[in-house]
C-alpha cells in the first residue's frame, strides 16, 4: 500500500511539473523594421507608421501561388482567429507580384482567408518597392520579377517597430512558437502609453 501512495505522490508531482508553462526567452531586438508604404486590397494608401504601437506579422505572397502561400495565409487565417480579442494585433500579407494582383484581385484573395480588413491589410506596392523591402528591408528573398522566389518566413515586428523574429511558416513548430512570441510581444509595454 505504501508503494501504491508513493507512485501517486510522484505522478501527482511529475503532473505539477510538466504543466507548469517554460518562460519563454526573451525575444532579441534584430534591427529597426524599414518604413514602407503601398495601397490596400480596400484602394487605401497605408504607410507602416500606421503599425506603431501594434505588434505586426508580415509576410510576402501573391494570389496565383500554388505552392507555400495557400499554407501560409490559411495559418494566417488562424493566427487572426485566436487573436480576434486582441485590438493591437495586425497582420500584413505583401503581395510580390503587384502587376497581376490588382486591388480586386487582392480583395478575392482575402475574402478567401476571411480577413478582416481593419485587422489584416493586403498589400501592394511598385515591383522596385517590393523587391528592396524583401531584400535590403527585411533581408529575406522576394522579388516581382519571379514571385515565386519569395520569402515564406514571418516576420514579427513589436510595438516600436522593432524586428523581433522570423519564424517559417511552413513549420507547425515555428508557427506554435510564432504565436507565444505575439503573446510576449503583447504584453511588453506599449510604448503609446508612456
Amino acid at each position: 500500500m505504501r508503494r501504491a501512495w508513493v507512485v501517486l505522490g510522484m505522478a501527482v508531482l511529475w503532473l505539477g511539473c510538466a504543466q507548469r508553462e517554460t518562460p519563454q526567452p526573451e525575444l532579441p531586438i534584430l534591427k529597426k523594421a524599414p518604413e514602407f508604404a503601398g495601397i490596400t486590397a480596400q484602394e487605401q494608401p497605408f504607410h507602416s507608421r500606421e503599425l506603431q504601437g501594434k505588434v505586426a506579422v508580415v509576410s510576402f505572397f501573391f494570389t496565383s501561388c500554388t505552392g507555400p502561400c495557400p499554407v501560409m495565409n490559411s495559418r494566417l487565417s488562424v493566427l487572426q482567429a485566436q487573436f480576434a480579442e486582441e485590438p493591437d494585433v495586425r497582420f500584413v500579407s505583401i503581395t510580390v507580384d503587384p502587376e497581376r494582383d490588382t486591388p480586386e484581385r487582392l480583395r478575392a484573395y482575402a475574402q478567401r482567408y476571411g480577413a478582416k480588413p481593419e485587422r489584416w491589410i493586403f498589400l501592394r506596392m511598385s515591383p522596385d518597392s517590393v523587391e528592396w523591402l524583401a531584400t535590403k528591408g527585411f533581408h529575406v528573398p522576394g522579388s516581382a520579377t519571379q514571385p515565386d522566389l519569395h520569402s515564406t518566413r514571418y516576420i514579427v515586428l513589436d510595438r516600436r517597430g522593432n524586428i523581433r523574429g522570423y519564424f517559417s511558416a511552413l513549420d507547425e513548430q515555428q508557427v506554435q512558437q510564432l504565436e507565444q512570441a505575439l503573446h510576449q510581444l503583447l504584453h511588453e509595454s506599449n510604448p503609446a502609453t508612456r
